[in-house]
């Protein structure tokens, strides 16, 4: 119970600050997707595939290196405060050559003509990988509000200044995606500072080849994560064309925002795993596993069975939002398979053979991806979103294996079936049920608040004092 708490409460800190894009673009979203139209922003949607994407490729995996470092390494986090800067400085070099080799990688890559919006993207990801960095580091040192207010300036300033001149310009996906270009940048700058602040950074010998060992793996399997989402919006760009891309990117901007928040508690759920001692570990994995199954379960239930009001939030009716109601409402399956995924991963991380993740992680991607071109060919938005859990399916089994291969700890998966069973169903509700129709509407708005009921219910059991 002690380490749910420590997971669910100071975890929610961590949370605010990782799903800050999530908030950002729910916010943000309603206004570009009306200022652009659905062409350019289907360009917006290409270029923040290149910066998150870019973001994971060219940090080579270090920002889960470092934090696993400060804790579990003899050089600690000064060790970890000298990886911050190794790492930001060679990200930075490798992203100014891609930038300069973009036209010609562009059409074959991305579907879409290099431009001078794609160069202000490119950027980003240099700044995005300095705050992933520094915010690995605010995590040895358990500093959650500095890691909200560094997420705020990114995230928030960034899509604020985008749409600021956009509307002031009345211009094209160029201005808005400049404005995240500043807004990483702003928080890259701040988080330098913070992890400067306090400390001198020193290393031990062999720490930066230690550390890229244990990250670099993870590269694919970050890769692979991100692209959990985006490979589907690739291929709708290339199967159906640029602007249903931008319709399904906003149906997984909001399908997949459960699993983005239980990623997000991995900031707090790690170095939990990780400071508890290896004797007591799988008990306190399996427990953290259950309680966050529930609130999960919950989450990707509400948001599936409240797609309908959302979606004609976020966008236009030219994007016929009652059509992406299924599209989204399958994706949120992803998040309830993703528990399962996270529980595993956290002991190969601490094992420190991570090796197996560059190939687990990519081939989890490549049957997805397989299986929803194969899908696609149907000719079904819905279908291709199926790719969506399916990754994160494969993911599971993958990690699973490969945990107990390389890691001592056991655990009972088992305690997981109930929130999966439960998840599945609320989840597929979303899916099946009419989207028109105040009845149905009613019905669906009416299972979203006993959810909610049920959440408090898990909450306040959780954080009621022993």
């Amino acid at each position: 119970m002690d380490a749910s708490r420590e997971v669910l409460g100071r975890g929610s800190l961590y949370t605010l600050g990782s799903v800050a894009p999530i908030l950002a673009n729910v916010v943000v979203t309603p206004f570009v997707t009306r200022l652009l139209g659905d062409a350019e922003y289907g360009v917006v949607a290409v270029g923040l595939i290149l910066v998150q994407v870019g973001a994971m490729v060219v940090g080579f995996g270090l920002a889960s290196s470092i934090t696993r470092h400060g804790i579990l390494e003899s050089s600690g986090a000064d060790g970890a405060r000298a990886l911050v800067l190794q790492g930001s400085a060679l990200s930075l070099v490798v992203v100014v050559l891609a930038v300069l080799a973009g036209p010609w990688w562009s059409g074959p890559v991305l579907s879409v003509p290099w431009r001078a919006g794609l160069v202000f993207a490119g950027l980003a990801a240099a700044g995005f990988v300095v705050v992933l960095n520094a915010q690995a580091f605010l995590r040895v040192q358990d500093r959650p509000v500095p890691f909200v207010v560094m997420s705020g300036v990114a995230t928030l300033g960034g899509p604020l200044a985008g749409l600021a001149l956009v509307a002031w310009r009345a211009s094209d996906a160029d201005d808005y995606l400049f404005g995240l270009l500043l807004g990483y940048l702003a928080a890259a700058v701040t988080g330098l500072v913070l992890a400067l602040r306090g400390g001198r950074p020193r290393t031990a010998r062999g720490d930066f080849g230690r550390a890229l060992r244990i990250g670099l793996p993870a590269v694919p399997h970050l890769v692979a994560l991100l692209l959990v989402q985006n490979a589907l919006v690739l291929i709708v760009n290339r199967y159906f064309g640029v602007a249903d891309g931008g319709r399904m990117q906003i149906a997984l901007l909001l399908g997949s925002a459960p699993a983005m928040i239980v990623s997000a508690l991995n900031n707090a759920w790690a170095p939990v795993i990780y400071r508890t001692p290896p004797e007591a570990r799988g008990a306190a994995l399996e427990r953290t596993a259950r309680d966050v199954g529930v609130v999960t379960a919950a989450l990707a239930g509400g948001v599936a069975l409240l797609a309908p009001f959302l979606l004609r939030i976020l966008a236009p009716a030219s994007f016929a939002p009652e059509q992406l109601v299924p599209v989204t409402a399958v994706a949120t399956l992803g998040a309830v398979v993703s528990v399962v995924y996270l529980a595993n991963v956290h002991l190969v991380f601490a094992s420190g053979r991570s090796g197996g993740l560059a190939f687990a992680s990519p081939v989890s991607l490549v049957l997805g991806v397989v299986a929803a071109v194969l899908l696609a060919r149907t000719g079904s938005l819905t279908a291709v979103a199926a790719g969506f859990p399916l990754i994160y399916l494969a993911l599971a089994a993958g990690t699973s294996l490969l945990r107990r291969r390389v890691s001592p700890t056991r655990w009972r998966e088992a305690v997981l079936a109930g929130p999966l069973a439960v998840g599945v169903v609320v989840c597929g509700a979303g899916v099946l049920l009419p989207s028109e129709g105040v009845l149905w509407l009613s019905v669906r708005f009416v299972l979203a608040a006993l959810l909610g009921v049920a959440l408090l219910v898990l909450v306040r059991r959780i954080f009621r004092p022993a």
